[in-house]
């Protein structure tokens, strides 16, 4: 960092301070911690040389490099992206030239037209440094605030950048072609002949990539035999020559590596065909069928490949090569993103010693990482010896899988880390030589079904790590469940959570656990997951619980879509132990592009545990809502019975009057009842909100049926409950039920409950409760599926609603929810009678204002969670207009203004300023980014709160502010200013993503609590992340 350009671009872009401080995150060729980074700021070989590393969130996202005080060559620009290509370590690469700053894009290859071997790769852009209004362009849109907020990615720049063509998904593409075209050379009849040549062909791939490894590190060349040429595509040209390599690799490197189980069956299998394609690869002519025979306009380079990277890459090769396997013992593949955020709060202070399993290891990514960051640990920011990394790889490292192919990768990929950490020189052959770690450290073993390995069980360990299989699989028997053995406790279906029990055990009295897991146990009412869930928190507390569910269908999982969460137990994260984390990480238009998880502060809340035990539902409440949600849940459970009860306290019995309706499909046939054609038919092609008539009804025409139900269910008056959210709504996001006067039959697909024996006027209460938007709270927050697996409503959830006990309701009350129900059923899309219904159905729950808010602004939230494709979605980030922020603003100083009232001496009034901050520098200069500012003011509060619009030049003075260093005690994970508050001595700003979402009412009550708990009339001058 020598040049005058240099460092004008890093003072223009809020990187280095006017005081000289570099941002928090910035890291430079000469920092200690850049020694982590070695390929890309100081290995020669690569050649990258970068001055500087910028990270938001532990993510690196930009690379600076200075070109120095004369402009670089085509040739050097070139090289450069090449090698940041590589390296796949950020997305932006920074050239700053004497006159210029030019961005490229390191996450994708040139295009055609730049295939030259020396033309410069086109730029994203180019920003002239003596252009005082391109320099404001450039921190608009990558300077460190739009980095740190994540508008970033909306900004021009951003958006053209896409993970899909970074360094390892172009080499997984490659590989699996590659593999795809060996497997079938020899045309193999038989599924066996298949797997068999595909395990030899597995084999022939790592061999290649392991021998380019050792080449491109200049690890091999000394110790070649001298008959074996030292360039790679050589080697492969002949099969003797293969051979020859494949010997050298066996006596060299142990049997872990490259087991030759039949050699015999090699040597037939490895044609002149297969070596032609091998070279292909090696050369760079691509392999993928829409681009096969293309010349590859970057090589792969594996002295600058991360090898967390690649080793991420290798589970594909534990996928194919189980098949069927792998599909049943739920082996999916784990963004190396994830394994990151997993492991930042279990080695946030954890000791260097530290030994780390992982109980389902598959192909090792989760041991790969944790090996660096151990190895970073014990070396103390010095070159680390081959002393440190081989102690680190044979005593600290552990894992157990079913899967003996994906063992022998984790092995495989453990010893290129090895390689790849270790800053010694290789001086001997022997310095390769490692001692085996299958049956040593790695054991192939069925966590579950079997006694774990004395090597295991004889110790416990001070993490646990891992992403666990979600299908059932075991070699022997399970245990079967004792409610007087609490280590049989497990939900239904769900094999993870007995692996979390496992690294309970493991862990002991005082490891740390970081877990990828299935969701859907944690928020299910079902009594053994209840029961497995309640004895693991407070087993392992204090306990984090981060869901990944809102991004599952966005490419979280390649070929999956379960919801994800994370689970973390006596990490820094941890509250204290009678509390628990929750939070979830938003959905963003932008992450399947990314790969960037949004997690800050704000989207994480503390909650009591007790209230959480004592409440299921509290839970989903609180981690898909807010606190306030987890208490209206709570307080609703608590005072009001399940429409169970209340339907059997009028009469309403099981089976006779209320019940699923028929079943069509099904192996096994019955005649149907010849009663039934008399009747039309409920389907979900006729069904609308509120009332069924005869004339939109069809006929009954099945001869016969799977299930056939009591004609007693289906006797009018007749009120049906859909089970599945969907369109049929009166409005998206509320669930729907439908008053038919007449005898009607109806399908599985609905629930349905007479009347026929109860006073019939209770079926338009039932059915005004059904339609209110505190019906559509309860299935949102409360309610075990909606957002994570399908939007279905199940009998038993449906039967576990709560509601009040009609003959303990006020009559007039019961009338205005009648008579509400009518109005809106004759015209159902008129929003004002849809509300005039809420209010009455709140009236008869009884809600506080504030409770009323959360349940009407719930049929937003629960439409998001409904439906989950992005076109439905995209409205989440849609920007608030006046009207909204001025909402948002009264709530928060409405609820402030409350506590205030006590004393009546002062105020909270709000300024909404009318514009986004999206023009030159802050104030108008965060792309995606809205500030509302709140003022005490002398004077008790009035009967409405004061929102007035305000000056955006008020938001200079903030412009100041957010360019300073703004230095928070959090973790660097949570790094993320995208929800800020901002303090001054009588004022305060509160900044967030200009995204509705974030300024509804039900977020001004959440703010209004966290300002209150700050207790900020009496803090001055403090930055504090939400």
């Amino acid at each position: 960092m020598t040049s005058a350009a240099f460092k004008q671009a890093l003072e223009a872009t809020g990187y280095l301070g006017a005081n000289g401080r570099l941002a928090p995150g910035f890291v430079s060729a000469d920092d200690p911690r850049a020694a982590r980074m070695r390929a890309v700021f100081s290995d020669d070989r690569v050649g990258l040389n970068a001055d500087a590393v910028f990270s938001a969130q532990n993510a690196p996202t930009s690379i600076f490099k200075d070109a120095g005080h004369a402009n670089p060559s085509e040739a050097d620009l070139r090289h450069w992206q090449e090698a940041a290509w590589n390296v796949g370590v950020a997305p932006l690469l920074w050239i700053i030239t004497p006159a210029d700053v030019r961005l490229y894009d390191c996450y994708s290859l040139p295009e055609q037209a730049d295939a030259q071997t020396d033309r410069a790769p086109q730029a994203l852009d180019r920003f002239v440094l003596d252009s005082a209004d391109r320099l404001r362009a450039l921190d608009a849109q990558c300077g460190r605030v739009a980095t740190e907020t994540g508008a970033f990615w909306s900004s021009a720049i951003g958006s053209k950048i896409d993970r899909r063509h970074r360094v390892d998904r172009e080499l997984l593409a490659e590989i699996s072609a590659l593999e795809d075209r060996l497997t079938v050379l020899g045309e193999p009849q038989t599924d066996e002949a298949l797997t068999h040549a595909r395990d030899i062909a597995q084999r022939f791939i790592g061999r290649c990539i392991f021998t380019w490894y050792l080449l491109d590190r200049g690890i091999a060349q000394p110790f070649l035999p001298s008959g074996l040429p030292a360039d790679l595509s050589a080697m492969f040209a002949t099969p003797a020559n293969a051979f020859a390599l494949f010997d050298w690799l066996r006596t060299t490197f142990n049997g872990d590596l490259f087991p030759m189980d039949d050699p015999g069956a090699e040597r037939e299998q490895l044609t002149s065909q297969h070596l032609a394609l091998i070279r292909d690869f090696i050369e760079g002519r691509s392999l993928i069928p829409e681009r096969s025979g293309q010349g590859r306009l970057f090589r792969f380079r594996f002295n600058a490949i991360p090898i967390d990277l690649v080793s991420s890459i290798y589970q594909q090769f534990a996928r194919t090569s189980a098949a069927d396997e792998a599909r049943s013992q739920g082996l999916h593949y784990t963004p190396v993103e994830l394994v990151h955020l997993t492991l930042d709060p279990v080695f946030e202070a954890l000791t260097p010693n530290a030994r780390i399993i992982d109980p389902a290891c598959g192909s090792g990514a989760f041991l790969v990482e944790a090996f660096r960051r151990l190895v970073w640990r014990a070396s103390e920011g010095k070159p680390a010896s081959r002393q440190i990394v081989r102690h680190v790889l044979y005593n600290q490292l552990f894992g157990i899988d079913i899967n003996r192919a994906a063992l022998g990768i984790a092995a495989f990929s453990l010893y290129l880390a090895a390689l790849e950490l270790d800053e010694e020189p290789v001086k001997d052959i022997i310095d390769l030589k490692f001692d085996r770690l299958i049956d040593t450290t790695l054991f192939e073993a069925d966590s579950l079904g079997s006694e774990l390995p004395n090597q295991i069980a004889s110790r416990t360990f001070d993490a646990v790590v891992g992403n666990p299989p979600w299908t059932f699989v075991t070699k022997g028997s399970v245990q079967k469940r004792r409610s007087s053995d609490t280590s049989t406790l497990r939900p239904r279906r769900s094999p993870d959570q007995a692996f979390l029990a496992l690294g309970a055990d493991l862990a002991g009295d005082h490891g740390r656990i970081g877990m990828v897991m299935k969701a859907t146990p944690f928020f299910s009412k079902d009594i053994h997951a209840i029961a497995a869930r309640t004895h693991l928190l407070e087993r392992l507390a204090p306990v984090a619980l981060i869901n990944l569910s809102y991004l599952r269908r966005e490419d979280l999982f390649p070929n999956a879509i379960g919801p994800a969460l994370l689970f973390f137990a006596r990490c820094a994260l941890g509250p204290n132990a009678d509390r628990l984390l929750v939070g979830s990480i938003p959905w963003t238009p932008d992450f399947r592009r990314t790969g960037v998880f949004h997690l800050g502060p704000g989207e994480i809340r503390s909650v009591p545990l007790k209230r959480v035990l004592a409440t299921p539902s509290f839970l989903k409440a609180a981690t898909f809502g807010t606190v306030r949600d987890g208490w209206l849940i709570e307080r609703l459970e608590r005072e009001f019975p399940t429409l169970d009860r209340a339907l059997t306290n009028i009469g309403i019995k099981k089976r006779i009057n209320r019940g699923q309706g028929f079943k069509v499909k099904g192996r096994e046939q019955t005649k149907s009842p010849d009663d039934y054609a008399e009747l039309a038919v409920v389907t979900p092609d006729n069904f609308t909100p509120f009332r069924l008539t005869a004339d939109q009804l069809d006929r009954f025409t099945h001869e016969t049926l799977h299930r056939v139900r009591s004609r007693s269910i289906f006797r009018g008056p007749l009120l049906l409950c859909s089970k599945v959210g969907s369109n049929a709504g009166a409005q998206r996001g509320r669930y729907s039920a439908a008053l038919n006067g007449d005898d009607v039959l109806y399908t599985q697909g609905y629930f349905g409950i007479s009347f026929a024996d109860a006073d019939p006027r209770l079926a338009f209460l039932l059915s005004g409760i059904l339609n209110s938007s505190l019906t559509a709270f309860q299935f949102a927050l409360g309610g075990p599926t909606w957002g994570l697996e399908r939007p279905t409503v199940e009998p038993h959830d449906l039967l576990s609603l709560r509601i009040p006990l009609f003959d303990k309701c006020d009559p007039a009350v019961i009338n205005a929810v009648i008579d509400a129900e009518k109005e809106a059923a004759a015209t159902p899309d008129d929003i004002s009678r849809l509300d005039r219904l809420d209010d009455t159905v709140f009236e008869l729950y009884g809600l506080e204002p504030d409770e009323r808010i959360l349940a009407r602004e719930s049929v937003a939230r629960a439409r998001y969670l409904i439906f989950e494709n992005r076109a439905e979605r995209i409205g989440l980030v849609a920007t608030p207009d006046t009207a909204s922020l001025h909402a948002y603003a009264g709530q928060v100083a409405g609820t402030v203004d409350a506590y205030l009232r006590a004393r009546n001496e002062r105020h909270l009034e709000a300024v909404i300023y009318p514009v986004r901050l999206s023009k030159a520098d802050l104030a108008a200069g965060i792309p995606g980014v809205t500030a509302v500012r709140f003022v005490m003011a002398p004077g008790g509060p009035a009967d409405v709160p004061i929102v007035r619009d305000g000056n955006p030049a008020e938001l200079q003075a903030l412009s100041a502010l957010l360019r300073g260093q703004l230095e928070a005690d959090i973790p660097p994970y949570l790094n993320e200013r995208r929800q800020m508050r901002l303090y001054g001595p009588e004022d305060l700003f509160i900044l967030k993503p200009a995204e509705i979402r974030y300024w509804t009412r039900t977020a001004g009550l959440n703010d209004a609590d966290i300002i209150l708990a700050d207790h900020w009339m009496r803090r001055r001058d403090v930055a504090t992340h939400a």
